[in-house]
């Protein structure tokens, strides 16, 4: 009996261990199943691109995958641009740093982005904005704090320069001074005091300011007035979560700056009106910090204030031709504005770089300068206080040097530039290097060198730059582009030019064809449609 019982419970036993050992074998197969597809899910997403995610704001630069050969692999290059290639790239990159972010956010007040700065009540800063406020953004753009005062020094210098040159043309130049967060909003910066290895250094716009009174130079100070109104206004003049003026506070400003450039240019210009405020949903690019934080939900409220604006009827009124060379504060006014009912042209050169608004052209290199500044009524320089400190951004020196000087004089220079680079060995292998290194063509390397060289430090090469005093020098093309300029018929061509995309189409290629400028190809079809 009891042998029968001992069999039976230990074929009860062996039954259910069995049984368990089948359980837990499924069990790790699913795990395992499930673990291999956890890896491989993010690679089929890389490739197959199953689902779509709303890709990540913020400023990015494209990683190439790279090649693998027998040179790369041994220095171990390969693999590092492998691992950067594949951390850019990886799927549902986009799903997972959202949620990261927003548990950073949500638990810890904490934005994983490197350049916001969070103060008080949630108040979103630019790090930037910050640094400047505590004097130090001066470390940014050079190594010693004099060193930038004497750049800084220099682009005074030249803005006097321009101004004058311009005027004798009749065209209007000024300097707009947008207005600075971390001021306006100082209560909102955190009390406790930020450590720094460096001294207090200049902050240009505490620089700026003074020198542009005691040089005369023309500038709009919207700094100081939104300094003035702060306390006063009904509406934000920014929000929580902005880095730039809110939509609806840039939106009065501009009727300030129109009653500017009236008195400046003696012309009559479109007045502004407003709609009363209404709420709508957030608009670009109100909450722009908040954008960079790639969260998955918002901040705040999905609503803001923005009014509507209207051009008076006015029939003494002109629009101007309008160029402004500036930084993203320029933005609200492009989205908010009718500027096609305020101005004849208006074109943006974003950080005298992009071009934006121009049917020709699409950047600042592809632009007959002196032709551009001739035929223009008003120029603005924008730029904000982070960017001030380089105020030139070789505009200032291109300008002059198109007005001061014919082409061959400035070319000549570069290429003394150029021979002085190659027969100097560690300059010249300096550039080498560094161009075989970033996949550049050596030559072109030594000619952009030469040129920044050139407009960055013009009073090395150029006496008419040294000294504040406007040289007596002038481009003999400039009474040649003003008769062109001021042809009417030319005009009229050209317009019809500009409104005429096969035609369009057909100077491009002609000027690629024929390797010269869109402009050149321009007033070439212009003549032969007189001659004609």
């Amino acid at each position: 009996m009891r042998g029968k019982y001992e069999m039976k419970l230990k074929k009860t036993y062996f039954c259910s261990s069995d049984a368990g050992i089948m359980k837990q074998k499924v069990s790790y197969t699913v795990l395992f199943v499930l673990s291999v597809m956890l890896l491989a899910f993010p690679a089929v997403q890389q490739y197959a691109k199953l689902f779509d995610f709303k890709p990540l704001n913020g400023v990015t630069e494209k990683v190439e995958q790279p090649q693998l050969n027998f040179k790369n692999w041994m220095n171990g290059t390969f693999q590092k641009q492998e691992e950067q290639y594949l951390s850019e790239n990886i799927g549902f990159r986009e799903l997972l740093v959202r949620c990261y972010n927003q548990m950073s956010w949500s638990l810890f007040r904490k934005a994983q982005n490197k350049s916001i700065y969070v103060g008080k009540e949630r108040w979103l800063f630019d790090e930037a904005m910050v640094r400047n406020h505590d004097h130090q953004l001066v470390y940014d753009y050079g190594e010693h704090n004099e060193e930038v005062v004497r750049r800084m020094r220099a682009s005074a210098i030249m803005l006097y320069q321009l101004q004058k040159v311009l005027k004798e043309q009749g065209v209007s130049f000024f300097v707009c001074l947008p207005p600075c967060k971390d001021k306006v909003c100082e209560e909102y910066l955190l009390e406790k005091k930020r450590k720094y290895n460096r001294p207090s250094g200049v902050q240009a716009m505490e620089f700026f300011t003074p020198l542009f009174d005691s040089l005369g130079i023309n500038y709009l100070n919207l700094a100081n007035y939104y300094m003035q109104i702060k306390d006063t206004v009904s509406y934000p003049l920014y929000l929580k979560s902005s880095f730039h003026w809110s939509i609806q506070s840039a939106c009065y400003a501009a009727d300030t700056l129109v009653r500017y450039m009236e008195a400046l240019s003696g012309h009559n210009m479109y007045n502004l009106s407003f709609s009363v405020p209404y709420l709508a949903k957030t608009r670009n690019p109100d909450a722009d910090l908040e954008g960079v934080m790639n969260l998955m939900w918002p901040i705040e409220t999905d609503e803001n204030y923005y009014v509507d604006v209207m051009v008076d009827n006015d029939t003494t009124a002109m629009k101007p031709k309008w160029l402004v060379v500036g930084d993203s504060y320029y933005w609200e006014w492009q989205y908010s504005l009718p500027l096609d009912q305020m101005f004849d042209t208006h074109h943006f050169w974003y950080y005298n770089n992009t071009v934006f608004d121009d049917p020709l052209h699409s950047n600042v290199k592809e632009v007959d300068l002196l032709r551009e500044l001739l035929s223009t009524d008003v120029v603005m320089l924008l730029y904000s206080a982070n960017n001030l400190y380089d105020l030139n951004r070789n505009f200032l020196t291109n300008a002059l040097c198109a007005f001061y000087f014919d082409e061959g004089i400035v070319e000549n220079k570069v290429e003394k530039i150029k021979e002085d680079i190659r027969n100097t060995p560690e300059w010249y292998g300096s550039i080498e290097q560094n161009a075989i290194a970033n996949g550049l063509d050596v030559e072109q390397s030594i000619e952009d060198n030469a040129r920044y060289l050139l407009m960055s430090q013009p009073g090395l090469y150029f006496d008419e730059f040294n000294g504040a005093a406007v040289p007596e020098c002038r481009n003999s093309r400039i009474d040649k582009v003003l008769m062109e300029i001021n042809n009417p018929e030319r005009d009229r061509i050209r317009r019809q030019m500009l409104e005429n995309e096969e035609w369009l189409n057909s100077i491009r290629e002609k000027a690629a064809l024929s390797n010269i400028t869109i402009d050149e190809a321009i007033n070439k079809d212009i003549d032969w449609v007189l001659r004609e």
